[in-house]
């Protein structure tokens, strides 16, 4: 059993204060012959060797994590690396607090430490491919997970994170993979089973996607984002009564999630009851006011109930927030369109040809219907 002990004053001051953690100097009297029976003087009771101080802050530093003092944690922690300086696990339970404190760059350079004390240490590479996806560069945090992986192949948590970093990175297929080997490792992986249930909805497969998010549902029934990839599937399947239930169980169990609330205007517009959906979408973006996708989903909503001027802002808005995406810029391109705006439609049609074809092509097929003219020769040697 181990022994709790209690860091002396002395001890933690000298710690806190960033001095060296080494034993207090006493002074000793000059030596003097003695009989050897006789007993030698004790060290002073507040003398530590570097184990115990170890020990001692180790202790603290789970007490305050248990009791999500992460702050006082995250001091107590580097005093402790800074007596064990090259403790990997350390290093790895620092950057996992920095992450607690949205404190990413410093989980990463804490995460690295760690790998350079042990290289072959596999949770280090997970959680430094974690700290990546955090920070959105997925491609560092797939490289770092994929390291991680050939130390340990059979780890669910870092098959989880392979899986997310392959939806950043919109590799829906590669993903399916790592979540299907998740589950194989653990079956009853609520969070692999729902990673894989969006990868089905992701590649168009809305039954499998349905019967897979069920079972998550059936494994935990508040995990609302299981609820709100089921109704994507339902809705997808035109089952729009069944999505809308769904959505709504979404948003009962995270009310402040702007997702839950975008969801919930997507499949309202699906059920042609808009006014309903711009209701929806306006708290999404009270929730998340730079959310592109529900600025988006509002202009959509707004273009339906004849708000021309109206939808163009939202369209807009959206595009500042992410100039790249390609639904915008075809709805933006379709309001145009219903306004007689040829030109400000072949604009949008030009932009989107660098983003997605498809819908390129659908907007400039919709020109030509509108606007009769000969769509082939505008396009003629530029779509495939």
């Amino acid at each position: 059993m181990a022994v709790k002990l209690a860091l002396t004053g002395a001890v933690l001051l000298a710690l806190l204060l960033g001095f060296s953690p080494a034993h207090p100097q006493t002074p000793q009297p000059p030596p003097q012959p003695q009989p050897q029976s006789q007993p030698q003087p004790e060290k002073p009771a507040f003398t530590l060797s570097t184990e115990e101080m170890a020990r001692e802050l180790a202790v603290l530093v789970e007490e305050n994590l248990r009791a999500k003092k992460n702050d006082k944690a995250l001091k107590l922690l580097k005093q402790l690396i800074f007596v064990k300086p090259d403790d990997a696990a350390r290093h790895l339970q620092l950057g996992r607090v920095y992450l607690k404190l949205g404190r990413y760059p410093e989980a990463v350079k804490a995460f690295k430490q760690a790998i350079l004390f042990q290289a072959d240490y596999p949770e280090a590479h997970y959680a430094l491919g974690g700290a990546y996806i955090l920070m959105d560069q997925p491609q560092d945090a797939l490289e770092a997970l994929n390291r991680g992986l050939r130390l340990n192949a059979k780890n669910e948590e870092g098959l989880l994170l392979l899986g997310a970093a392959h939806l950043l990175l919109n590799h829906p297929a590669e993903a399916a993979a790592a979540y299907r080997q998740a589950t194989q490792i653990n079956p009853q992986s609520a969070a692999a089973l729902l990673g894989l249930g969006q990868t089905h909805n992701l590649l168009g497969e809305y039954q499998e996607a349905a019967a897979t998010l069920n079972q998550v549902i059936r494994l935990n029934p508040r995990n609302g984002g299981a609820y709100l990839e089921l109704a994507a599937a339902y809705s997808n399947l035109g089952q729009y009564d069944q999505g809308l239930e769904a959505c709504r169980l979404a948003v009962a169990l995270e009310p402040a999630w702007s997702e839950a609330h975008y969801g919930l205007g997507e499949i309202y517009t699906g059920m042609g009851r808009y006014e309903e959906a711009l209701d929806a979408y306006k708290l999404a973006l009270r929730l998340q006011p730079d959310s592109y996708q529900a600025h988006t989903g509002l202009g959509e909503a707004l273009a339906r109930l004849d708000r021309y001027e109206d939808a163009v802002d939202s369209f807009k808005t959206a595009i500042r927030f992410k100039p790249d995406y390609a639904r915008a810029h075809f709805s933006l391109g379709m309001a145009h369109i219903d306004k007689g705006l040829r030109m400000g439609a072949l604009q949008e049609y030009d932009i989107l040809r660098t983003m997605d074809l498809h819908l390129a092509h659908t907007l400039l097929q919709c020109i030509a219907q509108e606007f009769s003219f000969d769509w082939r020769f505008r396009d003629r040697g530029r779509l495939k």
